[in-house]
């Protein structure tokens, strides 16, 4: 197995070489650039569109991408893919240990790969270009995407709907579970599409204390914007700048459920800690299910797995009156900088980024497309030992949830809801007393913010 992983590793870099000069069949580099849709004739009534692939162009310049990735790994996620494309673009890392302002104020990169839940660190500078009328101007065909994922995008653009990125990955949630606990206790592997109430029923016939060692039935995932985006939950009302946590009914089925998990006898020992789940799932080895963003590549699975870890993986679990509605979208794209004085290229090479032939590359090594095709989707984790006798069906077995009304102290909010719930969980206040102190925190703050901006 590790021999066979090290060589799927090596042959992922040969893999993205290979797309550039695949995409170059078929069209020379003379027309590569997409036309503008063309919008002369009235007697169409669908727009034209171009394709991804066709995206490109012969301009001699340089584009800043802020990333916080390695040398070598920017190497092979943008140069590599985009050279044959771009072949007189250089393609310049803007790491983001470099703080933004200090990068504004010296270099503005082109083009940011911001995840979507940090889009908030863009519309707070107003830096994330409204990408709509580009979108229009060169025929971007937007059904590509999966429409959950456009929609949840566009509602980072508070009240504007706009669209901020070009998405390039999701992050897709699954159960993951133990096998070898499952076997140990005798207890049968969990279902697709079962609710956290079937789970936390199924944890009370895995926690225990055996041996000595606290083994751990299920965990409610690593903070709770996994869960609040799931029911889809306002934090604060944009019209009056009240909390919605307590006045929203989903905060106590949200609240409750965190109750009913660790309420089970075993599955909150002694010494844990909220959000500690990953730890106990791969390190100690000692909790039997653990929903999180799938971990087929992720480093310390790799280390388990080649310590004999035996992995499986089911679907996300969902609220009863939400069937098939996973958590919220996680993962990331291409943001144009308003500060770009090459706004037009920096486009074009995120509509590129999101072609069939990136993102196949892109998915053998473990992206999960925001794209609807099939052909793209089936490429995910091709060749990769460890994903070998994994459920990948579970991967697209949830759609994301609704976006909830996003406001500028959402992230904030978030902090002040993650921060109190240990206590609640664990019996030190309860559920009314929780979320009236939540709410007083969370006005109090804005309250704050909103002074800092006079």
């Amino acid at each position: 197995m590790l021999m066979m992983y090290k060589r799927w590793i090596a042959t992922m870099g040969a893999t993205i070489l290979l797309v550039p000069l695949l995409a170059a069949c078929g069209s020379s580099s003379s027309n590569s650039d997409a036309k503008p849709a063309d919008n002369a004739d009235s007697n169409k009534t669908e727009p034209k569109t171009a394709a991804a692939d066709s995206f490109g162009s012969d301009e001699k310049a340089e584009i800043l991408i802020r990333v916080g990735i390695s040398d070598e790994q920017f190497e092979q996620k943008y140069r590599n893919v985009l050279k044959q494309k771009f072949p007189n673009v250089t393609f310049t890392k803007a790491p983001t240990t470099i703080k933004l302002q200090d990068q504004l104020a010296a270099t503005p990169p082109d083009l940011f790969d911001q995840g979507y839940t940090n889009l908030q660190e863009l519309t707070n500078l107003d830096l994330a270009l409204n990408l709509d009328p580009l979108v229009k101007k060169y025929g971007v065909d937007l059904n590509r995407f999966d429409p959950y994922i456009i929609k949840d995008v566009r509602s980072y653009s508070v009240n504007k709907n706009e669209l901020l990125l070009i998405p390039f990955s999701v992050q897709p949630f699954v159960l993951h579970y133990n096998k070898d606990l499952f076997d140990k206790f005798g207890v049968a592997y969990p279902k697709a599409n079962s609710t956290w109430q079937d789970l936390i029923e199924l944890s009370k016939k895995l926690a225990r204390n055996e041996g000595g060692v606290a083994y751990r039935g299920l965990d409610a995932g690593l903070n709770v914007n996994r869960m609040q985006k799931q029911l889809s939950l306002p934090f604060v009302d944009a019209k009056t700048w009240k909390s919605l946590v307590g006045s929203t009914p989903g905060w106590k089925t949200l609240y409750q459920t965190y109750a009913d998990i660790y309420g089970v006898p075993g599955n909150f020992p002694e010494g844990a800690k909220h959000g500690d789940g990953r730890k106990a799932f791969l390190e100690t080895k000692t909790l039997a299910m653990y929903p999180h963003i799938v971990m087929v590549t992720d480093t310390d699975f790799v280390q388990a797995a080649q310590g004999g870890f035996k992995l499986g993986i089911t679907t996300y679990p969902v609220f009863k009156d939400k069937p098939g509605v996973g958590t919220g979208l996680f993962g990331g794209g291409l943001a144009v900088n308003k500060l770009s004085k090459q706004q037009d290229l920096a486009f074009k090479v995120a509509v590129y980024y999101s072609s069939d032939e990136v993102q196949k590359a892109l998915s053998k090594m473990g992206y999960v497309t925001p794209l609807v095709s099939p052909d793209v989707r089936k490429t995910l984790f091709e060749g990769n030992p460890l994903a070998a006798g994994l459920d990948l069906n579970a991967i697209y077995g949830t759609r994301a949830a609704d976006p909830y009304e996003r406001t500028d102290w959402d992230q904030k909010a978030f902090d002040i809801v993650n921060a109190g719930m240990q206590n609640f969980f664990t019996g030190k206040t309860d559920i009314n007393s929780t979320m009236r102190e939540v709410d007083e925190k969370i006005e109090k703050m804005v309250a704050d913010q909103k002074a800092q901006t006079k």
